[in-house]
């Protein structure tokens, strides 16, 4: 069983789901990319965690360059 969340960007869809024994509570996060494209990654909430504080610093001008 799937759960839509509540998302704050434009176009951005969340849906939590439940990834088997492996992985545990997942997120999809899917962006409409408009007439009928869409564009999907599906991660754990460690993952998704890692990614947060990557696009934060992103958003806050703080990203570093991958050596």
């Amino acid at each position: 069983m799937s759960t839509e969340l509540k998302s704050h960007a434009d176009r951005v869809s969340l849906t939590r789901f439940f990834g088997g024994s492996d992985r545990g509570t997942c997120v999809q996060v899917t962006v409409n990319e408009g007439a009928g494209q869409f564009e999907h990654v599906a991660l754990t909430r460690s993952q998704a965690a890692a990614l947060a504080a990557d696009l934060l610093d992103f958003a806050q001008g703080r990203e570093q360059e991958d050596e």
